[in-house]
């Protein structure tokens, strides 16, 4: 059943074959709201050009700040923000050992925020292909209704070697079309909150099928998200899988 799922979840997201004749994808993302002035970091985000490699954890997002761009890769465990001409401005190692401890009122330092910021977009933006990833597991879990709609249910573990929000993540998929609606974490550098990620307006970009509409929400144990509040905003355009 879990395969059946993948394979039915990537198809109608574009197709298996698009993804794996590519290198990167590149996209813009306007990411906001309230979450980040609470976190000390109100001025470093806006609408960001962003490519993130499909081979490996790495990503770039620019502007960062005014005239900055950060860089993240997992493999070498490193965020590094850097100015236009390519001076590095700023750089933390084992980035996710910095924060170990810290709970939702711990404010943040630019290069943390780098680092949340980069390896959540790489994660958001290689959905669904991200489930084929070599050491990443699944398992269906029982349906859930919301919206009057049927949403099947992935549960999925990641390896140690990729920044998550957290090891285990739950994606909700309509039965009917396939897309993407939601996802389930608890972020481990904010004191593990209860999430629930929606994710809809879904466009045609070339073939490729992405949400261009993402809000996070806080959930209860019960899986029931509360809708009056947004802390946490993301608006894509432009994605492009590039050779």
């Amino acid at each position: 059943m879990v395969n059946d799922l993948i394979d039915f979840v990537i198809d109608r997201h574009g197709g298996l074959d698009r993804w794996r004749a590519a290198t990167n994808i590149s996209a813009t993302v306007r990411i906001y709201g309230a979450f980040w002035p609470f976190k000390g970091q109100p001025d470093r985000l806006g609408v960001e050009a962003v490519t993130a490699d499909l081979r490996g954890q790495r990503i770039s997002l620019a502007p960062f700040g005014e005239n900055q761009v950060v860089d993240f890769d997992a493999e070498q465990d490193r965020v590094r923000i850097s100015d236009g001409n390519g001076e590095i401005r700023d750089e933390l190692s084992a980035p996710r050992r910095s924060m170990a401890g810290f709970t939702s009122d711990t404010p943040w330092t630019a290069t943390q925020t780098g680092y949340f910021i980069s390896y959540a977009s790489w994660m958001y933006l290689l959905e669904p292909y991200l489930f084929t990833l070599p050491g990443v597991t699944s398992r269906e879990l029982e349906p859930w209704q919301e919206v009057g709609e049927t949403w099947r249910r992935l549960e999925v573990t990641f390896p140690d070697g990729l920044s998550t929000h957290s090891r285990v993540q739950t994606y909700y998929f309509d039965a009917d079309t396939g897309l993407q609606r939601r996802m389930d974490y608890s972020p481990d550098v904010n004191g593990n909150p209860l999430v629930a990620h929606y994710t809809t307006e879904h466009h045609d970009f070339g073939g490729l099928i992405v949400p261009t509409r993402r809000r996070v929400l806080l959930r209860d144990e019960d899986g029931v998200a509360d809708q009056s509040f947004c802390a946490i905003l993301l608006d894509v355009s432009d994605v492009r899988l590039n050779p």
